[in-house]
C-alpha cells in the first residue's frame, strides 16, 4: 500500500487521485471509441460530458457520506458540515458515481430524444473499465478492504485507518479482476453471433449492470471496512442486491419475456 506517490512541503500527490484521473481518461477514451463504432453522436456526449462528471462526483460523495456517516456526521457544527464538501479527502463511492451518472444520462437522453438503451450499451462497459482502474486506486489507498483471511494471498496493510493487524482479503484486487473480466466479456458478447440477444439495444448494458452488482453483492460478504449497518446487514449489500434484481428484471421484461412466449407458441 502506498497512498502517496510524491510528497513535499508544497505538494502531495495521492495515489488514489492519480488512479481516479486515469480511470476517467481511460473510460472516456473507451466511451468515445465505442460511440464512434456504433454511429452515436459524439456531439451529444461532449455537450453533456462535464455535467455527467459533476453529477458523478456528487453521487459518489453523497453515497460515501451515507455509508460512512459516523466519519462525517459525528457532531453538529459548521465545521463538520463544511467537511461534507471536502471531496479531496477521497471520500468517494465509485458505484455511487456510476448510478448517479446513469440516472442523469437517462434524463438527458429522454430530453434530447436520444436512444438511451443504445447509449447504455457503450456507457456501461466504459464505466466498468473505469471502475476497474479505480479499484486499484482504493487498494493503494487502503480503503474498501476485506475481512481477515488465512488464504495465502491475504494482504497486510500498515495503516491506522484499517482496523485489522492481520492478513485480510484484498477485495480491491478482487474487484479489479472481476470488473476487467466483465468489461472484456461485454465487448465480446456485443460482437457475438452465437448470442444474438446482445445485438439488441440495451441488452449489453443491462447485463453489465446486473453482473457487476451481483459480484458487488458477493464481495460485501468479505468486506471489513465500516459502513451503515441495519439488522446486522451492510446497507451497501442491500442496495447492490436491489440494483441487481432491478436490472435483471429489466432484462427479463425487455428481452426474455417475448422470446419465452414465442417458444411456447411453437
Amino acid at each position: 500500500m502506498s497512498p502517496t506517490i510524491f510528497q513535499s512541503k508544497l505538494l502531495t500527490i495521492h495515489t488514489f487521485w492519480v488512479f481516479f484521473a486515469f480511470a476517467i481518461i481511460i473510460a472516456t477514451y473507451q466511451l468515445i471509441k465505442l460511440a464512434t463504432k456504433n454511429s452515436l453522436k459524439i456531439q451529444f456526449l461532449s455537450d453533456n460530458f462535464f455535467k455527467l462528471i459533476i453529477v458523478g462526483i456528487i453521487g459518489a460523495r453523497i453515497t460515501s457520506i451515507i455509508f460512512n456517516y459516523k466519519t462525517y456526521l459525528y457532531e453538529f457544527s459548521i465545521e463538520a458540515f463544511s467537511r461534507l464538501f471536502y471531496i479531496w479527502d477521497k471520500g468517494l463511492s465509485f458505484w455511487g458515481a456510476m448510478l448517479a451518472m446513469i440516472l442523469y444520462f437517462y434524463h438527458i437522453s429522454k430530453k434530447q430524444e436520444q436512444n438511451f438503451f443504445k447509449w447504455l450499451d457503450i456507457i456501461i462497459p466504459a464505466t466498468i473499465l473505469g471502475l476497474a482502474i479505480g479499484h486499484l486506486g482504493t487498494f493503494f489507498e487502503g480503503t474498501n478492504y476485506g475481512i481477515p483471511t488465512s488464504l495465502p494471498w491475504g494482504v497486510n496493510f500498515e495503516s491506522p485507518s484499517i482496523k485489522y493487524a492481520v492478513p485480510i482479503h484484498p477485495t480491491q484486487i478482487y474487484a479489479f479482476l472481476y470488473s476487467s473480466i466483465i468489461f472484456a466479456s461485454l465487448l465480446n458478447l456485443k460482437q457475438s453471433e452465437k448470442f444474438k440477444i446482445f445485438h439488441k439495444d440495451g441488452a449489453t448494458g443491462l447485463a453489465g449492470i446486473s453482473v457487476y452488482f451481483l459480484f458487488k453483492f458477493l464481495e460485501e460478504f468479505i468486506r471489513g471496512d465500516d459502513t451503515l449497518i441495519i439488522f446486522d446487514i451492510r446497507v451497501t449489500q442491500i442496495l447492490t442486491l436491489i440494483v441487481f434484481i432491478g436490472s435483471f428484471y429489466l432484462i427479463f421484461d425487455k428481452f426474455l419475456k417475448n422470446s419465452m412466449k414465442k417458444r411456447k407458441k411453437k
